[in-house]
């Protein structure tokens, strides 16, 4: 018998008393939080792994000397970063006794179920590209986590590992720093000051605060106060309504925090961070009956890929 299989003696209460309401202890109107950060990407449907070429732009124009030549200069590639995709899904049978004596009527409720662990899967795995953001065990193309104090500036593969077209680094790291206003403007700096491959000046908007529930409290207080929280001083709060707070019940950490560009046109350098999550299909739902048992199953699946092609429009400190 599979393993999970609904039976006549799966609901005993079910079984041996009247019991005249059921009800699925899960709420159907959890919106998913994830596609509010990160960019929808469509790929090749024939191939099971995705990858991206960054192309460090080009540099400042330079001066030349009457008559003589301009200086030439090309865009450079740099390290790719390839996405594999992995198949999630779940399965559920009822026996052919049980598709009958049923008195809660869970055959009829599995399809909510199943859709209520679906988009529960897809939130829970995503958001672990911020759960993982600091994890040298998660690394992007240039060997480093997604916060990192020392990303190079446009990472190539030399023959002694990974240098940089410039010779500098940048960070979108603020260590430990707990959410003050200090922190968030010392973040706005962070994205006030951002570089490109070519060490020119790079811009994205930050639009998100995003933290735990834990951290939410601290949060309204640091970007929802007129004047500056946790002092007497009766000065104004340069972090009001920088951005908008977003809450993520899947934030492991009760004290991490990041400040995000939002989703927009990131394969062509715009103001957005770089954050992806790409589908092959989603709910493929299917019901079926086994002939030779009578077992009724049904089944829900998803195909997808995710994470962080890089790290600008992204800067996160894990907090005190």
């Amino acid at each position: 018998m599979p393993q999970g299989i609904t039976s006549t003696r799966t609901s005993y209460n079910a079984q041996t008393k009247a019991m005249e309401l059921a009800f699925i202890n899960a709420s159907t109107t959890i919106p998913k939080q994830y596609p509010k950060i990160f960019n929808e990407w469509t790929t090749d449907p024939k191939r099971s792994i995705a990858t991206v070429e960054p192309i460090a732009e080009l540099g400042l124009l330079r001066g030349r000397t009457e008559g003589g030549a301009f200086a030439v200069d090309n865009p450079v590639e740099l390290i790719p970063v390839s996405f594999t995709y992995s198949t999630y899904g779940l399965t559920s049978y009822v026996t052919e006794e049980a598709q009958l004596e049923d008195p809660l009527n869970l055959m009829a409720m599995l399809p909510q179920m199943l859709a209520n662990s679906e988009r529960y899967t897809q939130d829970i795995t995503i958001w672990n590209t911020f759960n993982f953001s600091f994890s040298s065990l998660v690394p992007g193309s240039d060997g480093l986590p997604l916060c990192s104090s020392a990303h190079p500036l446009g990472p190539i593969v030399t023959s002694t590992g990974v240098s940089s077209l410039t010779g500098l680094t940048f960070s979108n790291y603020l260590s430990t720093a707990p959410l003050t206003p200090e922190s968030f403007r010392q973040a706005e700096i962070l994205f006030e000051t951002l570089l490109t491959d070519r060490g020119l000046p790079d811009r994205r908007t930050p639009k998100y605060l995003v933290c735990g529930p834990q951290l939410a409290k601290t949060a309204q207080e640091v970007l929802g106060a007129r004047l500056a929280p946790y002092t007497n001083q009766n000065q104004p709060n340069t972090a009001a309504d920088q951005a908008e707070i977003m809450v993520v019940r899947y934030i492991t950490s009760p004290t991490a925090w990041w400040l995000c560009a939002g989703p927009g046109d990131w394969a062509h350098g715009g103001d957005s961070n770089s954050l992806v999550v790409g589908y092959k299909w989603q709910s493929r739902v299917k019901a079926w009956y086994d002939n030779p048992t009578g077992n009724y199953g049904i089944r829900t699946s998803y195909r997808n890929t995710y994470g962080f092609v890089n790290w600008r429009g992204i800067v996160g400190s894990s907090g005190s």
